[in-house]
């Protein structure tokens, strides 16, 4: 039922913790070493790769010693917790505290320390594991990565409990200067990630502190004069914040086990104002609940149009492709197919002489079957609550679970379950839905009449209009940089085919599904597409359009639901 893994800092021994858990009758724990220069987080993440079907992963720190019955008191614990808790930990004692917090604490009011804490294991991958901040090898405190997932865990619903009989101590570092540094990131990193201090009060408390150092020396009570030069060094490490800990909080991969794909901290560049912009849209509909942001009402949808031909060069996105518009120039652009792009958004774009381009999913027209973020939406929505046990959902050997008990906590269990499904291939995705729908109590969410796609008649009415330009956007929707190239190829060629057999003419043009550069499609799949005959491809990040712009990464910026005023404000922000 338990696994219990030991995270250490690169060639950290961890003799002695190994002896501690013997002792405690823990048979064969996992060991994961941090790389060189980094925190834990990797050695988290790869702790809960290896620990398989395992209900719990207990996490032991390698300067961590259990007590002889901390794995009894530990499974009693589990045993005992209801199906809602996620996280059980323990107090952690010690001679130093790192992190100026008591060790011994009440987990209703902040989090359970990282140096002793287990983990449900499909509740933990649920929420995509542990960020995999770059850290720094002597964390130990309060805003580290495992805080963060019980965060996480606790907004999706689950409970964290606290169970002073699953106890550990924590080994004093052999040098008090590990152990004010440990200090210093600590209060750089609480300036970043917790309650900022304002400059005059980290000056008073680090000075204060520091003033008792001489003092405690002098008395000869080390363990006074090392806790007044630790509050002196977190002090400090508030006043330099960003300088030292803004390394420690960017990922080190792209990608880990449980999270698909892992943005980078850092802000991109802002837009360059000197080139004509192209606008993204997916919806033209009245959507009660749209968390993706698709949609934008008829209405407002109407008066963003006639916004754009008031104080816009609106173009065909050829004409923006062909250099021949200007560097305040429009062009409108939609993904998808859904029928709503014919029954609102032709109308209004015929009314204000606007063109579009719009890039098809060719699957979903042939088969009519909605979108599958549509449905899981649905079925999350419409399950009955509370429900009778967490939604768990296994694909493979890859299990996560989620409480979804109520609106807020089925709306984290859809962004997580969204994330953790793009990548997936459409028949993973199909038995999650499944899943889903079973869960839900609630079939066939998928063939909602206001969510469907166009059928190949009504695309064909849509193309007939001069102002309308059609282009691919693959067969499935798949996300192509997790597909191999042989079925990046089939997913290019049959979208055009398709396209060429219900309109006779074939695409020029295609849009990356979920289009974001590096996570959804990369060189290979830029490369298929030319060779597919495709003479370009946009994809979903902002940006403007210059002479250097790579056609097969052509930027879009996704248009709001904004009403007239407040859209021509984000326009003026935006171009």
């Amino acid at each position: 039922m338990i696994a219990v893994a030991v995270t250490a800092a690169h060639g950290a021994p961890v003799g002695t913790t190994l002896a501690a858990l013997e002792a405690a009758r823990v048979t064969d724990p996992f060991v994961a070493h941090a790389p060189p220069g980094e925190g834990l987080a990797s050695a988290r993440n790869a702790a809960l790769e290896a620990c398989g079907d395992a209900e719990v992963l207990a996490l032991v720190e390698d300067d961590v010693l259990v007590d002889p019955g901390w794995l009894a008191a530990l499974t009693a614990a589990w045993e005992g917790a209801g199906d809602d808790v996620a996280c059980i930990g323990g107090p952690v004692a010690g001679a130093l505290d790192y992190g100026g917090e008591p060790l011994d604490l009440d987990p209703s009011q902040r989090t359970l320390l990282g140096a002793n804490v287990s983990f449900r294991t499909d509740a933990l991958r649920g929420v995509e594991g542990f960020w995999p901040a770059r850290g720094h090898p002597g964390a130990r405190d309060w805003y580290s990565e495992e805080h963060l997932a019980q965060r996480e865990l606790a907004r999706a619903g689950w409970t964290l409990r606290y169970a002073p009989e699953v106890r550990a101590r924590r080994e004093e570092p052999a040098r008090a200067r590990e152990a004010l540094k440990r200090r210093l990131h600590t209060g750089a990193r609480g300036q970043l990630l917790g309650r900022p201090r304002a400059p005059r009060e980290a000056v008073l408390t680090g000075a204060k502190a520091l003033a008792g150092v001489p003092v405690a020396i002098a008395r000869r009570d080390r363990e006074q004069a090392l806790d007044r030069a630790g509050r002196a060094a977190q002090a400090a490490g508030a006043l330099l914040g960003r300088r030292i800990a803004s390394g420690d909080l960017e990922p080190t991969v792209t990608s880990t086990p449980f999270r698909a794909s892992v943005p980078s901290g850092k802000l991109p560049k802002a837009p360059a104002h000197d080139g004509p912009l192209v606008l993204l849209y997916h919806r033209v509909a009245d959507v009660e609940d749209d968390p993706l942001g698709l949609a934008v009402s008829p209405l407002r949808f109407a008066a963003q149009l006639a916004i754009l031909k008031e104080h816009r060069e609106v173009v065909p996105l050829q004409a923006v492709l062909a250099g021949e518009a200007g560097p305040r120039a429009i062009a409108v652009t939609f993904d998808d197919g859904y029928h709503d792009n014919l029954l609102h958004a032709l109308p209004a774009l015929r009314r204000e002489r606007v063109p579009a381009t719009i890039y098809i999913s060719t699957g979903h027209v042939e088969t009519g079957r909605g979108f599958w973020w549509d449905a899981m939406r649905l079925m999350l929505r419409a399950a009955s609550e509370p429900p009778p046990a967490p939604l768990r959902i296994a694909l493979g050997e890859d299990v996560r679970a989620w409480p979804a008990r109520d609106a807020a906590t089925r709306d984290e269990a859809r962004r997580h379950l969204h994330a953790w499904l793009q990548p997936r291939t459409p028949e993973e995705i199909d038995a999650a839905l499944a899943a889903l729908a079973e869960w839900a109590g609630h079939l066939g969410a998928d063939k909602f009449e206001h969510d469907r796609p166009m059928t190949p008649a009504e695309l064909r009415r849509l193309a007939e209009d001069p102002l309308v330009t059609i282009g691919a956007h693959t067969r499935t929707h798949r996300s192509l940089r997790w597909a191999s190239p042989e079925l990046q190829r089939e997913e290019l060629r049959r979208s055009r085919a398709d396209l060429a057999g219900w309109l006779g003419t074939e695409p020029d043009g295609l849009s990356y599904p979920f289009g974001v550069p590096g996570a959804d499609f990369d060189e290979t799949t830029k490369r298929l597409a030319r060779e597919l005959g495709f003479a370009h491809a946009v994809a979903n990040r902002p940006g403007r359009v210059s002479p250097g712009t790579d056609p097969f990464d052509i930027p879009r910026t996704v248009a709001p639901d904004l009403d007239g005023r407040p859209f021509a404000q984000w326009l003026e922000s935006e171009a």
